[in-house]
């Protein structure tokens, strides 16, 4: 494993965003969420494990083929991804700027929320 391949696969992982929160409005990429388990990299070969937010999740093959598309313009190619399960992803794998994106979503939501409450007749 070459340190100059791993990096360049590591940049390319970073430019991977997740669909669902991007459509949520937050600018994070998988390696923000903590969804990438493992990488090693030698020449043209990437192998990555990684995992999802939620075994369900309806956009799982869009962030494979996202993966693979960014690995692949980034000159690896061969690329071989598994996906694993467990442990299932928490938050407790947020990156510092992932975590700080959660907790202004979730403070506004909790302002918000405040506002209408209070605007309720009793």
């Amino acid at each position: 494993m070459t340190g100059a391949a791993l990096d360049k696969a590591w940049s390319a992982l970073a430019t991977v965003k997740d669909p669902c929160l991007v459509a949520a409005g937050f600018d994070l990429s998988i390696v923000d969420l903590g969804l990438v388990r493992g990488v090693t990299a030698t020449g043209a070969r990437v192998t990555l494990t990684m995992t999802f937010t939620e075994p369900g999740c309806p956009f799982t093959h869009h962030v494979v083929v996202a993966v693979e598309s960014a690995l692949r313009q980034a000159g690896f190619a061969d690329v071989a991804l598994t996906p694993v399960w467990d442990p299932l992803w928490t938050e407790s794998e947020l990156s510092p700027k992932a975590q700080r994106q959660f907790a202004a979503a979730r403070a506004c939501l909790r302002g918000r929320t405040g506002q209408v409450a209070a605007e309720q007749p009793a």
